[in-house]
């Protein structure tokens, strides 16, 4: 079974640190969790704390990396809670695959991960993740489906660039995509 640890590894540096890029429309990010998408977080309260002294991006990123609060705790919890649990990835056994339907769900929405997890594995794509998905995508040739799940992942970003402006954006998101290696 797929490793919570080993995809939020590769997608925690994916997302980096602390950002507040105007042309981001999620606004101000923290390990890619945006303020304007999920104002609630808990640890927005610290980094509110770590700005009253720290001021530029470089400087927050540092007393967050130095910091005793639990920030990576709730990070961890965060991302495990809804991104992770919902995609029902503790049951998919090829880990390249989980890596890349989770960071695909964190960095463009789990319903819209599972949509384009169930077309590449030959579902009903209803973006809920079930018996049903898990069986086919564990039951199907993996690099196959990773390789559908990319294809779909690729198209979304540039449509995403054109349709929205953020062109800036598209060679990041695209270096999210990897190939397939393959494990033995």
């Amino acid at each position: 079974m797929a490793d919570f640890k080993m995809a939020f590894d590769i997608t925690s540096n994916n997302e980096g640190g602390y950002t507040f890029n105007p042309s981001d429309t999620g606004g101000e990010t923290v390990f890619g969790i945006s303020r304007k998408n999920w104002p609630n977080w808990a640890g927005w309260k610290y980094i509110d704390q770590i700005k009253e002294t720290a001021k530029t991006p470089h400087e927050i990123d540092h007393a967050i990396a130095i910091s005793a609060t639990p920030i990576h705790v709730l990070v961890d919890s965060f991302y495990r809670v809804n991104f992770w649990a919902p995609l029902q990835l503790d049951f998919v056994n090829d880990q390249q695959i989980a890596n890349q339907v989770y960071d695909f769900g964190v960095n463009a929405g789990i319903g819209r991960s599972a949509k384009f997890l169930q077309q590449a594995a030959g579902v009903n794509a209803d973006g809920k993740i079930g018996p049903v998905t898990i069986k086919a995508v564990n039951a199907g040739q993996p690099e196959t489906i990773y390789n559908a799940f990319q294809d779909l992942r690729k198209a979304f970003y540039e449509t995403l660039a054109e349709k929205l402006g953020q062109h800036q954006f598209l060679s990041s998101w695209l270096s999210r995509l990897t190939p397939y290696k393959n494990i033995t």
